[in-house]
């Protein structure tokens, strides 16, 4: 049986709304053979912390307040994200069997190789870091300040971010797509790690030369991925199942006591 990319439309919500539709994502059944890629957007500046990312570390709290940024917390792992000036997307699927099997870094590459050949449609040549080199605490600092195994970079900087998470034989991939480097004033949410971050990270706007086109980002991406898993790519939207399952566990999203978690 072939395997199917089925592609959700990019959409904008409030941080809640999305974490809740990608852990819907994760927890539904699929065919073993599906992947879903699924882009969206944000209502305002957000911070997204990791799962096991302590409450007090990797943002200004002082700061988020006072310029109305709301913050989230993943089911995925890793550092802070900053999410503006981007484009977020998940891929969800059977880490047991079909194409998504064979562990995280080997799910981390498969999507990088994929995405890789995205951005070569695009005009832009990525690099897949293969090197681990000097890795901090997981739960410290900013993303986008440090590189990881099987990351995206371009022009010896981070142009993608990922963080991954396993349950019940289904796998959740999160990842930020840089677009152009938010205002100097943003990354200082990120606290000390905030310029950092600023420095070591790249847009795809700036490695264009243009704004890219929204739909064409998605489309190529989705292109590349299906190409690297031999597949086909099929546009969709979220399943009757999918949407009741989001909205309640949207609460969660909701409840202080899960994202103030230390």
């Amino acid at each position: 049986m072939s395997a199917t990319v089925r592609v959700l439309a990019h959409g904008r919500a409030d941080g809640a709304t999305n974490m809740a539709v990608d852990e819907a994502l994760l927890a539904s059944i699929r065919p073993a053979n599906e992947v879903t890629i699924r882009f969206y957007g944000w209502l305002r500046p957000t911070v997204s912390l990791g799962y096991a990312q302590p409450w007090a570390t990797g943002f200004d709290r002082a700061v988020g307040r006072r310029y109305g940024m709301h913050v989230v917390r993943r089911r995925t792992g890793g550092r802070a994200v900053l999410h503006a000036a981007e484009l977020t997307y998940s891929v969800t699927g059977d880490s047991e069997s079909g194409p998504l099997t064979g562990g995280i870094q080997a799910t981390y590459n498969l999507i990088a190789r994929g995405f890789a050949r995205g951005f070569a449609r695009l005009g832009v040549e990525v690099e897949v870091v293969r090197n681990r080199g000097r890795q901090e605490r997981e739960e410290a600092g900013a993303c986008f300040a440090a590189r990881a195994l099987n990351e995206i970079v371009a022009d010896s900087r981070k142009l993608v971010g990922s963080a991954q998470r396993r349950a019940s034989g289904r796998v959740l991939q999160h990842g930020s797509i840089l677009l152009s480097r938010p205002d100097p004033v943003l990354w200082r949410v990120l606290g000390t790690s905030g310029p950092a971050a600023a420095e070591a990270s790249v847009g795809l706007n700036e490695l264009v030369g243009a704004a890219a086109g929204l739909r064409r980002v998605q489309s190529e991406l989705a292109r590349g991925l299906a190409a690297e898993i031999d597949g086909t790519r099929r546009v969709s939207g979220l399943s009757g199942a999918e949407l009741r399952l989001a909205r309640r566990l949207r609460y969660t999203y909701l409840d202080s006591a899960f994202t103030h978690r230390r």
